[in-house]
């Protein structure tokens, strides 16, 4: 019987293969082209993009479980970090100011022109009731005083809590406020209501979403000292305030401003007190004496007294059989500001402003770049305060106005509020970095019929009104003193009688 024997099975048992023929090569894998899909490759996590969510939470959802947290780390890095602390003092800077945020009334007769006299006195009176002990419950605070920690926890926790009282026992005006801290808040108390109602961290709704009312405690709970009860109290909303910047839907709670920076300062803490340690020990230098003889024993006060303080000039005895050994530090180093520096940038960008401003810091600036830097960062300060006055000032005014006209402490007739109701707000405004080209730039834009003397005015924080009075106080003054009004002044000064009469013909 016999088997079929292949050609190849032939010459794979023929020894004596030919020189010519080279060894098969192993087949090549063809790497085969990725599948391109339609879909955005950011909803997926991967090895390399690591870290984001994809669970199905709303931001409302994720900031009452973690708003603790949040300020918690905020309020330590403002009382701990020199950048934190930097861009509290920023905001109470540039959203309030020195000034504060200023009421200018705007009140008008049924033929449209100012009611010059209504407006001065409510100014007046207002400015009476914020001066100091007046407008809170404490005694202790200015209405100035008020915006600064209004600015202070937006920038710290997210929001700050205000609420009103009324009544004989609260000034002269019978109105007074309160500022609430955000530890009195009760963030556990989350439950539906009858009626389609609801509370949230604390925070109670109707069906529509709207705030009904805020569940506050007496006092916080690490503050036992006070001597009275824990009480948990529902005030209504139309008694407490919520000043709150607005960024999105549905929002309830405000999260710190620092919510996206936090982490990365308290690394650059870190890394400079890290820093500082290294070059602390590398500038301190040390001296140690070695016994030769180290096969003593070692006394019972040298055994397991290990040295680790670092004082410079030290000159120190070793225990026989030890030996120091020096590791020289390398700080401080150039790359450490360059570091800093792109850290700084990278947190100052989260925070909304500019990293001179944070830092102080103007080495690496030239004139374009801080005057784009500026005008974006003020753009920003401009939105914060808005929302300061929107949330406080037009709410609080309103209370205010009503009472102070219902008590006689204002002398005008409480049946036209709706007419004294009419507030306009002036909030702080800066110096040109380049005064003269924007100096020169407005003076074009006025002849040219595209900008206002009130524009202008109110690009610098102030009122047309209030600059035209300060020039005709000016004019009175040089002309009550018997001096010439400078040209400057835009007004010809009249001089004696007869100065600038015709010549008279012959």
């Amino acid at each position: 019987m016999t088997y079929p024997i292949s050609e190849g099975l032939v010459l794979k048992l023929w020894p004596f293969a030919r020189r010519s023929e080279k060894p098969a090569s192993p087949p090549s894998h063809r790497r085969e082209p990725a599948l391109s899909t339609r879909s955005y490759r950011a909803a997926y996590p991967d090895r390399l993009a690591s870290g984001f969510n994809i669970f199905g939470t709303t931001t409302r959802d994720e900031t009452r479980r973690e708003i603790r947290g949040l300020v918690g780390h905020s309020r330590h890095a403002s009382h701990n970090f020199d950048l934190a602390r930097s861009y509290e003092m920023l905001i109470r800077r540039h959203a309030i100011g020195p000034s504060g945020i200023r009421l200018q009334m705007n009140v008008r007769d049924p033929n449209g022109s100012k009611d010059t006299r209504a407006n001065a006195t409510v100014e007046a009176a207002w400015t009476k009731w914020g001066k100091k002990g007046s407008p809170t419950i404490c005694g202790n605070l200015s209405w100035w005083g008020l915006e600064c920690q209004i600015a202070t926890g937006i920038a710290r926790e997210g929001g700050a809590f205000i609420r009103m009282y009324e009544g004989r026992g609260y000034g002269p005006f019978g109105f007074q406020v309160e500022p609430v801290l955000f530890d009195r808040l009760d963030l556990d108390l989350t439950q539906a209501l009858p009626g389609g109602n609801y509370i949230e961290a604390g925070i109670e709704f109707n069906q529509n979403g709207r705030v009904l009312a805020f569940h506050i405690w007496n006092k916080p709970q690490s503050e036992a000292h006070h001597g009275t009860a824990r009480i948990r109290e529902r005030v209504p909303a139309k008694n407490m305030i919520y000043v709150v910047v607005p960024e999105e839907i549905g929002q309830v709670l405000g999260v710190p401003r620092s919510s996206t920076a936090l982490r990365l300062l308290n690394m650059i803490e870190g890394f400079q007190e890290s820093a500082m340690a290294a070059a602390n020990y590398g500038a301190a230098q040390m001296l140690f004496f070695e016994q030769e003889n180290a096969g003593q024993q070692l006394s019972a006060a040298h055994e397991n007294t290990p040295i680790d303080e670092i004082e410079a000039g030290t000159i120190g005895m070793l225990p026989p059989g030890v030996k120091a050994t020096w590791s020289q530090s390398k700080y401080p180093d150039q790359a450490v500001e360059p570091f800093i520096w792109h850290m700084t940038t990278s947190a100052a960008a989260g925070l909304g402003v500019a990293p001179e401003s944070l830092t102080g810091n103007m080495k690496n600036s030239s004139f374009v770049t801080l005057r784009a830097g500026k005008g974006e960062e003020r753009d920003e300060w401009r939105m914060l305060q808005r929302a300061i006055y929107e949330g406080l000032h037009d709410q609080v005014f309103s209370r205010w106005l009503h009472l102070a006209l219902l008590t006689g402490a204002l002398a005008l007739p409480i049946s036209k509020f709706d007419k004294f109701n009419a507030a306009t707000w002036r909030p702080r405004g800066w110096a040109s970095v380049n005064p003269k080209d924007d100096a020169n730039a407005n003076a074009t834009a006025l002849a040219n019929g595209d900008k206002s003397l009130t524009e202008i005015c109110a690009e610098r924080g102030r009122s047309f009104e209030d600059v035209l009075d300060e020039r005709a106080a000016e004019v009175a003054a040089f002309q009550k003193r018997g001096l010439p009004v400078p040209e400057w002044l835009g007004v010809l000064d009249e001089g004696t009688p007869g100065d600038h009469d015709p010549p008279q013909k012959e």
